[in-house]
């Protein structure tokens, strides 16, 4: 990809599901790219999964060249095994940005819904039907790729308004 585009990686990391969403930000918009899902089998190791996110999200990186990596913040289930598993997939998630020198973004799940949707508290139809609108071409399969994407957007408004203020400022 040419290094003047800002391509955005949004990332909805899981164990058995991790979302992927890639979006380019334009001046006043956003220019889907391409969305997926990489899945790991409940029966192999935790080490194995986890590498195997790792192998799917570089991969993607490698194919695209972001500029950006975005993720959603993480929060505390019910279940605290469920909330060390999400960490250990988000840390797969820094690392790779690590290792690939690209910044990484977090943003709370109701930022990103209020960006997208204009509420903070939208529900997971409410995230696909807007994205399907903003995008209408599109076809989404999974809510963890749904999810990639809005995050993806989510970075791309966000940028556009800090890059607003500050050249107002």
């Amino acid at each position: 990809m040419l290094k003047n585009k800002r391509l955005i990686l949004g990332v909805d990391p899981g164990l058995n599901f991790t979302g992927w969403g890639m979006v380019e930000s334009l001046s006043n918009s956003e220019k889907y790219i391409s969305h997926g899902v990489i899945e790991t089998k409940k029966r192999n190791g935790l080490g194995q999964r986890l590498n195997k996110i790792y192998e799917g999200l570089e991969k993607i990186v490698d194919k695209y060249s972001p500029n950006h990596i975005s993720i959603e913040k993480i929060f505390s289930n019910s279940n605290p095994d469920s909330t060390l598993k999400l960490g250990k997939a988000r840390g797969i998630v820094f690392l790779l940005a690590a290792r690939k020198n690209l910044d990484i973004s977090e943003y709370s799940p109701n930022t990103v819904k209020k960006n997208l949707v204009g509420y903070g508290h939208a529900d997971k139809n409410q995230i696909i039907k807007m994205i399907e609108r903003i995008y209408p071409s599109i076809k989404i399969y999974s809510e963890d790729s749904a999810d990639a994407l809005a995050v993806a957007i989510c970075h791309a408004m966000q940028s556009k308004s800090k890059l607003n203020f500050l050249s107002k400022g």
